[in-house]
């Protein structure tokens, strides 16, 4: 290793651990548990070489994330294969490719998120991407039902295994193929006997499946519990609400619950026309200013094409070419494309335009 990318880790550690130019005080264990805790350095391969040679010591550097464990005084010999096989570990894991994963959640219930994902998934699907649509609802879930499916196996088939052992693999296992090409990963239509979701599940449904796809969309319920608990594999959440009264303030009360959550850098907006225009009561830039974030659009209100959609279990992108709907999706995609960097670029808009910069 060379010493510019020494200092390099030894810099980026000191910035994640302690400051730099802090001296650090803390034991390999506290070490260990501050670099699985720090996003960008968490993955770094770690080897205990502790004079703590108790079962239990060895136990917990391994559960806290150690790769390996080896008594002092170590064999050079043994201590540089263990060195090697770590590596290679790591370099078989640094191949798998995650990613990115966008929820959407609806300001309150009836504004369209099973729609709207449906719709996006299969664009996105046919622009050449790799898109895994999964719906997050425990029970009576609805995207298989706008695609015209029923899956034999849903997420409640993964809830029955340990959590721990849920894995990419075992998350293709269980995803359903649409006639036109889209990955499904479906939830139950009805409420499964026996079948208990906790926490770690949701989480390892969502991290697995993210390398599955390059993208990931999300059809999440009207569940706070449930996006709080799988808040840290969001690439980004887009709000969806209606253009109603009630709908605008169900979305200012979800955004200081995302804003609590610490999404509010990762939060976008989707308006979903749902009345007619006598009956709208917000546009894409008065819902930017009272929500304080990126609106990705406006969905203009199309009853007879998407009663016709939900009808004939034939989503509207599948029926349509050149129209401006498609463009709208068209404009939505790209802005999740290439999302943080927009994200970034409103923000930094956004804070130019505060008085206290004047």
């Amino acid at each position: 290793m060379s010493k510019v990318i020494k200092n390099h880790i030894i810099d980026e550690l000191q910035a994640a651990l302690g400051g730099r130019g802090e001296v650090l005080v803390v034991d390999g264990f506290e070490t260990l548990r501050r670099i699985r805790a720090t996003p960008g350095i968490d993955d770094i391969p770690v080897i205990f070489l502790s004079a703590k040679s108790q079962i239990e010591d060895r136990v917990d550097g391994l559960r806290m994330g150690a790769d390996d464990y080896l008594i002092k005084p170590a064999d050079p010999k043994e201590l540089m294969a263990r060195i090697d096989s770590v590596m290679l570990r790591s370099r078989r894991t640094a191949r798998r490719i995650k990613g990115k994963v966008f929820g959407f959640v609806g300001a309150k219930g009836g504004v369209g998120v099973t729609t709207v994902v449906t719709n996006m998934a299969i664009y996105l699907h046919q622009t050449g991407k790799s898109i895994l649509a999964a719906d997050m609802h425990l029970a009576f879930g609805g995207l298989a039902d706008r695609l015209g499916m029923d899956p034999p196996q849903t997420t409640a088939n993964l809830a029955l295994l340990p959590a721990e052992s849920i894995d990419s693999n075992a998350v293709q296992r269980t995803i359903s193929r649409h006639s036109s090409g889209l990955t499904l990963l479906g939830s139950p239509s009805n409420v499964p006997a026996g079948v208990t979701y906790s926490a770690e599940h949701l989480i390892s449904i969502t991290d697995e499946g993210a390398y599955t796809a390059q993208l990931m969309l999300l059809d999440l319920p009207n569940d706070p519990d449930i996006v709080e608990v799988i808040a840290d594999e969001l690439s980004g959440i887009v709000l969806v609400l209606g253009s109603e009264p009630t709908s605008l303030r169900a979305a200012a009360r979800w955004g200081q619950h995302l804003d609590q959550l610490g999404l509010r850098s990762r939060l976008s907006a989707l308006l979903v026309h749902r009345q007619g225009a006598s009956q709208q009561y917000a546009t894409e830039a008065n819902v930017s200013e009272s929500l304080g974030c990126l609106v990705l659009g406006e969905i203009p209100y199309k009853p007879e094409l998407y009663g016709n959609a939900e009808q004939t279990r034939m989503p509207m992108m599948l029926s349509v070419k050149d129209s401006p709907e498609r463009t709208i999706y068209q404009n939505i995609a790209q802005k999740l494309t290439d999302y943080t960097d927009i994200l970034e670029q409103f923000h930094k808009q956004e804070r130019m335009k505060s008085p206290r910069l004047d």
